[in-house]
C-alpha cells in the first residue's frame, strides 16, 4: 500500500501513526498493515531509528549505543522488541545491499539513512558482502535464538560481525 493509503488503514485497525510517519512506516512495513501495526505499537520507528544510527558508526562503531540496543531487546518480556530488532536490523542490510547493488537509494525510513547507506555502499562489490551478511545473520540469529542465547549478548555479537563487514569494505 502506498503511504496514504497505508496510515488510513492504519487508523481504521485502532492504530495510532502520525501523518509524518506515513513514508517510514510504508518503507518499513513493506505496505503491509499488519506490520505497520506492529511497528507501532512497538515503536518500530524509533528502534529502526536507533539501528540507523548505530551502524551509521561502523566500522567505527558505536560501543554505548550497542549496548543500548542489545539492553533494549533483552529481558523479561522482551521477546516481541528483539524479534523486532532482528526484523530491522535485517531490513536495514537488505536496503544497504540493494542500494549498493543498484547505485540507487530507497527513500528515507530514518533520519540520516541515507548518508548512511552512501557511506556503506560506495561500491557495487559491497552488496555481496553485505547480503551475505544479512544471510549469515539471519542463520545466527535463528540458532541463537532456538538454543536460547541471551539476546543481548547475540545482538551484540550480530553487530560485531557487521563492524569487521564494514572494516573490510572500508576504503584503506
Amino acid at each position: 500500500m502506498p503511504p496514504d493509503a497505508l496510515a488510513a488503514a492504519l487508523t481504521q485497525a485502532g492504530g495510532d501513526a502520525a501523518p509524518e510517519d506515513a513514508q517510514a512506516l510504508a518503507e518499513l512495513a513493506g505496505g503491509s498493515v499488519g506490520e505497520a501495526f506492529r511497528l507501532t505499537n512497538l515503536d518500530g520507528l524509533k528502534l529502526y531509528a536507533a539501528i540507523t544510527g548505530l551502524l551509521s558508526t561502523l566500522p567505527r562503531l558505536d560501543r554505548p549505543r550497542l549496548l543500548a540496543l542489545a539492553e533494549t531487546g533483552a529481558g523479561r518480556g522482551a521477546e516481541a522488541q528483539f524479534d523486532l530488532i532482528l526484523t530491522l536490523l535485517d531490513l536495514f542490510l537488505t536496503r544497504l545491499a540493494r542500494a549498493a547493488a543498484t547505485r540507487t537509494l530507497p527513500p528515507e525510513a530514518a533520519k540520516g539513512e541515507a548518508e548512511a547507506l552512501t557511506r556503506l555502499a560506495q561500491h557495487p562489490h559491497a552488496a555481496r558482502h553485505w547480503a551475505e551478511a544479512a544471510q549469515s545473520l539471519s542463520a545466527r540469529a535463528r540458532k541463537g535464538k532456538a538454543v536460547n542465547l541471551d539476546p543481548a549478548a547475540l545482538l551484540m555479537d550480530m553487530v560485531l560481525k557487521l563492524e569487521e563487514t564494514a572494516g573490510t569494505l572500508a576504503p584503506r
